[in-house]
């Protein structure tokens, strides 16, 4: 919680003792603790530059998207152990991130893949009540406005691609690739085997169309560098295409045939990902706006992509 003395934010916050936790995982933005007297509780520590107001801003919107009912670990407290802050959840044991599983069977990158996708849709057919969160178009106009990489003649471009977004209100989990989506589906066990699949990380959870969650899996799959996949996916390149192709083929070409709905009949994977490729350029807004440049391996895929 926090208290107000004058103009200035106080921020209040529980301290623990971090060697009651053991390190689970880590991520771009901080690293993931299990506290080891207590099973139900793990903790996300963010990195000691990662801003305050923002660690706030994503507790209060994980409240709010396990109150919609959408799969997710519930918040707890936020807390410091002196000098980092982080948030409390109810811990899931057992989890394993897509991303992991994926590198601990990569011969089962179909099952994992397909799997994946049908959770996605899962969050898509989630309405949001209005005012509940953010609109996503007008996050990434913000995002397109105070970024520094496109001259006044790009940022038209990219904003008029933008606006033709149509306006809905599904739910948006934000950040939607293969780490943010957790299972606990244990290793070599049978697809059939009971398990349950969480979303973490909800800090950008929004309203919107729902391809423009694609976005950052088809950047993680297609457009990464081989260092970025390896450092925070653990896996290769060759396998990220791969999950992309069954990723595809499941949320667009099954029995719902999405891909119709979205861009007609007689779509082909060549046309769909040509079209799917500007809504990665826009999710990559995001990460320019998180890193505070965009990283330059992205900027030709950019430029091809809208003409630039």
């Amino acid at each position: 919680m926090y208290r107000i003395k004058g103009r200035q934010i106080i921020f209040i916050m529980k301290h623990i003792d971090i060697t009651e936790y053991v390190k689970s995982g880590e991520g771009a933005n901080g690293s993931s603790y299990d506290k080891i007297d207590d099973s139900s509780i793990m903790l996300k520590l963010y990195n000691t530059d990662y801003p305050t107001q923002t660690i706030f801003d994503e507790q209060e919107v994980a409240q709010k998207v396990f109150e919609l009912g959408v799969p997710s670990p519930q918040p707890g407290e936020i807390v410091t152990d002196g000098e980092r802050i982080g948030i409390q959840f109810r811990r899931v044991v057992g989890k394993r991130s897509y991303s992991r599983a994926l590198a601990d069977e990569p011969e089962r990158v179909e099952e994992y893949s397909r799997e994946f996708a049908r959770y996605c849709k899962k969050i898509h057919e989630i309405q949001c009540p209005e005012g509940m969160f953010p609109s996503a178009k007008e996050q990434f106009l913000h995002m397109l406005d105070v970024s520094k990489t496109y001259n006044p003649e790009q940022k038209a471009k990219i904003k008029a691609f933008i606006d033709s977004v149509p306006d809905c209100t599904t739910a948006l989990h934000g950040d939607m690739h293969m780490g943010n989506v957790i299972t606990t589906l244990p290793k070599g066990a049978p697809m059939d085997t009971p398990h349950e699949v969480y979303f973490i990380d909800l800090g950008y959870f929004s309203y919107g169309y729902p391809l423009l969650d694609l976005g950052m899996t088809y950047n993680i799959c297609l457009t990464a560098d081989e260092d970025f996949r390896q450092h925070d996916f653990h896996i290769t390149g060759e396998l990220t295409k791969v999950v992309w192709k069954y990723f595809v083929d499941e949320y667009f070409f099954q029995e719902d045939k999405l891909a119709e709905k979205y861009f007609g009949k007689g779509i082909t994977l060549e046309k769909l990902n040509e079209e799917l490729a500007k809504f990665s350029c826009v999710k990559l807004l995001l990460v320019e706006f998180n890193l505070g440049f965009l990283p330059e391996n992205y900027l030709p895929f950019v430029k091809r992509t809208f003409n630039l």
